[in-house]
């Protein structure tokens, strides 16, 4: 059965529909905010959205989605306001007219269904490998929270079909490649639009079959998409905001996990602590670089009683420096969560409609380039320069701790017996290579714009190809990370066992555990572990 608006305010049961299916669904779908579930997540132009609650809300456990009561509201509201514009005879992008370069030409049935569906079927092209599970939920998420902002004349039925494919796990298979962040996603969100319609491809909770099945299986109806509706769903950045939104997040803990892996090598090599006095931070400003060094120092601990006087009076760069450098990461992270939390709570569709008339426009609809990502593209090409410079200074702190002239005379490589075995040499060869591939990926994307679309498209953002590097380099970032503390680990392992000399420290508890090595062993494995603990999402809805 489908969800219609008169189930808005109630708890629909659906597990007895799809109980002998392969795609059995988690719990059955509330579509107001009353409803009473953890964890769970409200979309409307009343709740606002973080990177975090995103992200908890794109892992298992399944968060129970919600739309407003002002954001059902304001979907009735803008129907209204888009049948009255249609009704009028005023000329509406995607309903009196054709798609992109075609907006000169007339639609062949008035926006109808063959006209959407027509717009959905030259979308569904797109190429490479699929886009993750987590992108996919944050996507048909984020669809749906522009749309309950209010300003897109569609039906509320289509949001209560996003929010059906997240309660019953029915994810589009949707390829990574296809965007240019302009017009929106228009090629990647065709394929969430093509699923509501019963088409294409889903993966239901690890199950792949076609679209057609999975809503069957869930009982639900697929969705009679009009040219409005369609373009509604793909008209807008939230493929790309997807992927920026997930790096945000996930760029937060990764560079706090930089700032306490650089304390912690302050501790336990007894590096001299006046680089990281709060005066010396506040003098020059920055209100990331004071944050980076506070945290340095919080770990760090400043035990004056602690620090070798032997060491240089200042040390290198990439420990004296480390909360300029880690600092200005942080800036350009604050840049880019502003940006995308704006992006995300805002509405990025063309046209739209506005309950309020304008004596600047003629009646209460407004076409323009709402699509466009610029704005989230920068943003991702920031998070990506911090991303790689983070990664920079943690492999050059790593190159320190592996060398006797700046680790205190521990072991070449922290090795348990130099010869006989290797250590960390293959560990920072890891190190070293990924962030040869980081750099490679360091660029500007946002300036890459290439015209497209008959030229109707001469200028965009490419903003899922930024989106998408920024997220790729946080999984480039992480085993860097990892190796770091593993090196910090076996340092001070070193010395508990006086194979290197200087005094132990604690092991802090936020890192993982971590066997030493006194004999060599592949570290493949170790290293993937750690990674994937410091990206993996908390629950923070």
């Amino acid at each position: 059965m489908d969800v219609s608006t008169s189930d808005a305010y109630g708890v629909l049961d659906f597990a007895a529909e799809a109980s002998s299916s392969a795609c059995v669904p988690q719990r059955a779908l509330p579509l107001s905010a009353d409803f009473d579930a953890e964890p769970s997540l409200a979309l409307g132009p009343d709740c606002f959205l973080t990177a975090e609650s995103v992200e908890s809300a794109s892992y298992p456990p399944d968060c129970c989605v919600t739309i407003s009561t002002e954001g059902l509201q304001a979907v009735e509201r803008s129907r209204l306001e888009f049948i009255r514009s249609r009704d009028a005879g005023l000329p509406i992008y995607g309903v009196t007219t054709g798609f992109g370069p075609f907006v000169s030409y007339a639609s062949a049935d008035c926006g109808g269904a063959e006209h959407g569906a027509g717009l959905l079927a030259h979308l569904g092209a797109g190429s490479g490998a699929d886009a993750p599970e987590p992108v996919v939920r944050a996507t048909i998420l984020l669809r749906a929270q522009t749309l309950t902002q209010g300003y897109s004349g569609i039906r509320p039925e289509l949001i209560e079909g996003c929010l059906n494919l997240l309660a019953f796990g029915i994810l589009p298979v949707i390829p990574v490649i296809g965007s240019v962040g302009a017009s929106g996603d228009l090629v990647p969100l065709s394929f969430l639009a093509r699923v509501l319609a019963g088409e294409g491809e889903v993966d239901c909770r690890g199950v792949r079959m076609s679209a057609s099945q999975a809503l069957s299986n869930a009982g639900l109806h697929p969705l009679r998409l009009e040219g409005r509706d369609a373009l509604a769903l793909t008209n807008g950045v939230s493929f790309l905001s997807a992927y920026a939104c997930l790096a945000v997040a996930r760029a937060e803990r990764l560079i706090s996990r930089a700032e306490v892996l650089t304390g912690w090598a302050y501790r336990l090599l007894g590096c001299r602590t006046q680089a990281l006095d709060e005066r010396l931070h506040r003098a020059r400003g920055h209100a990331g670089q004071i944050r980076s060094a506070r945290a340095i120092a919080d770990e760090a601990g400043i035990d004056l009683d602690r620090q070798d006087h032997n060491r240089p009076l200042q040390e290198i760069y990439s420990f004296r420096c480390a909360p300029q450098v880690l600092g200005a990461c942080r800036e350009n992270l604050s840049f880019a969560r502003r940006i995308v939390e704006t992006e995300i709570n805002g509405v990025s569709d063309n046209p739209l409609f506005f309950t309020e008339a304008s004596p600047d426009f003629s009646g209460n609809l407004a076409h323009g380039g709402n699509f466009h990502g610029q704005q989230v593209a920068f943003a991702a090409d920031a998070l990506n320069a911090a991303m790689t410079q983070t990664g920079i200074l943690i492999e050059r702190q790593l190159d320190a701790l592996c060398n006797p002239m700046v680790n205190g005379g521990a072991p070449l490589l922290l090795s348990w017996k130099p010869g006989a075995f290797s250590g960390f040499a293959g560990a920072q060869l890891t190190a070293t290579a990924l962030i040869a591939e980081m750099r490679m990926h360091a660029q500007s994307y946002a300036t890459s714009s290439i015209p497209t679309n008959g030229g109707n498209q001469d200028v965009v953002s490419m903003g899922a190809l930024a989106a998408r590097e920024a997220y790729r380099q946080t999984e480039m970032l992480a085993p860097i990370l990892a190796v770091s503390g593993m090196a910090l680990a076996q340092l001070n392992h070193l010395r508990v066992y006086e194979r290197a000399p200087g005094p132990t420290t604690w092991t802090p508890d936020w890192m993982p555990e971590f066997e030493p090595l006194e004999a060599d062993r592949p570290l493949q494995h170790d290293i993937a572990r750690i990674a994937s603990e410091w990206l993996a999402c908390p629950v923070v809805l």
